[in-house]
């Protein structure tokens, strides 16, 4: 790769020297907006530095051409335009066609002002815990999930994932690791997704924060989020579950974390992109391509990968709604929508398990029927994050994990007792 003077640029199977990858964690804690943010600390991306190491891109590239980013632009807010900038010179040189994915509607004035073409890509519901109490009969149904659990005396409690410690390793590690597994299983494409989602990777979390719910001392399920914003937002990332647990285990064991985020005091919780919803609504300028494939998908293509099923879940928890693009430059084509579809992972399924799932779908058309209907606006809207003042943020620790913001935050382990 051509690389312009003052960038620093790193191929995907290369080592950065350990202070930089400490860096760019941080940068991923501090300066993440999106659930995808902390994505930019897993392994496997190429990673350029703009000068002086002031911000970070992490990208993947198809077919040599399309470098892809959907972590965004992780540089203190004044240090963006320029990362992009540089980021920019990079691509020039190297002849690419530049997709970020996940941007919000705040930052689309900065892309927009370097010749980039928008287009909505989807939705982030984010709840605002500290105007929800999850009273009322709009939270009825999420209330009626935590009754029923806690009366079949599930429970939730968060662990710390320290690779370090044996009875995390050798007790809870092998627990989680059957039940994603189990997961991963039973979907359509019998393998985890890559990039757009995180890796379920156990002994490397980093800042991430782990909930579990058990009953009787065996884990049914387990939550992953993503540090956002200094730790003022998190997101629910990954959640899985026995295919025998406890019916409504994942809304009760969402609705655990997020009471105790609201007691440290934490601003948002970020339930996770829905991708294509209200994606019909022309945006000036948009791409003849993606914008009706994104239309189609949501409408006729729900028996592949069930977006509508995701908007009827997450509109349960009465979300704010965050529009989210994607923003390229030059535009987004057919080739670049192929580059993303197959770098995601989501063009490779197993025909069979289709079929299957097709028919499933066709037998559960009644109940489908009641799912949610996105109206044609959202009902709450969320323009803009509030970021926290990083001046009296506490220290990380030498981990590289992230201090939690407020004293009564502690991490709490399960009992070490023996665990089925």
């Amino acid at each position: 790769m051509k690389v312009p003077d003052g960038i620093k640029y790193y191929p995907p199977r290369s080592r950065m020297p350990e202070a930089v990858e400490e860096r760019l964690r941080r940068y991923a804690y501090d300066y993440g907006e999106t659930y995808a943010s902390y994505l930019a600390a897993e392994h496997g991306w190429e990673t350029l530095w703009s000068g002086g190491h002031r911000g970070v891109v992490r990208f993947v590239r198809w077919a040599g051409r399309y470098a892809m980013v959907v972590s965004g632009l992780l540089a203190a807010p004044e240090d963006q335009e320029g990362l992009l900038v540089d980021f920019l010179r990079f691509a020039k040189a190297n002849q690419l066609h530049v997709s970020f994915y996940n941007i919000s509607r705040d930052q689309l004035p900065l892309f927009r002002r370097h010749g980039f073409q928008v287009t909505k890509f989807g939705e982030e519901p984010v709840v605002r815990l500290g105007k929800t109490t999850w009273r009322g009969k709009d939270y009825e149904w999420v209330r009626r999930q935590e009754n029923y659990c806690r009366r079949r005396g599930v429970e939730c409690i968060e662990v710390d994932p320290d690779p370090g410690d044996p009875w995390y390793r050798e007790q809870i590690v092998p627990q989680l690791s059957a039940i994603s597994r189990q997961h991963i299983a039973n979907t359509l494409h019998g393998r985890e997704m890559r990039y757009f989602v995180g890796q379920f990777r156990p002994l490397e979390f980093g800042d991430r924060r782990l909930f579990v719910a058990r009953r009787d001392g065996r884990i049914e399920a387990f939550a992953v989020l993503n540090p956002c914003l200094s730790g003022a937002m998190w997101a629910v990332e990954m959640y899985r579950r026995r295919a025998d647990a406890t019916r409504g285990v994942i809304p009760f064991l969402m609705l655990q974390a997020m009471r105790r985020l609201k007691e440290e005091g934490v601003e948002y919780c970020s339930l996770s992109l829905i991708p294509f919803v209200r994606c019909d609504t022309p945006v000036k300028g948009d791409s003849w391509a993606a914008r009706p494939a994104f239309v189609f998908w949501w409408r006729h293509l729900n028996w592949i990968f069930d977006f509508r099923g995701i908007y009827h879940f997450k509109s349960r928890f009465r979300p704010d709604y965050r529009e989210m693009y994607l923003v390229s430059r030059p535009k987004t084509g057919p080739l670049s929508l192929f580059a993303v579809g197959f770098t995601w992972g989501l063009l490779r399924f197993n025909p069979w398990r289709l079929l299957r799932r097709g028919q499933d779908k066709s037998r559960k058309l009644g109940a489908r029927q009641s799912l949610a209907v996105p109206e044609y606006r959202p009902p709450r809207v969320l323009r803009r994050l509030k970021r926290p003042d990083r001046s009296g943020r506490a220290p990380r620790d030498g981990n590289g994990a992230g201090a939690r913001e407020t004293a009564g935050s502690d991490v709490r382990q399960l009992e070490r007792t023996a665990v089925r």
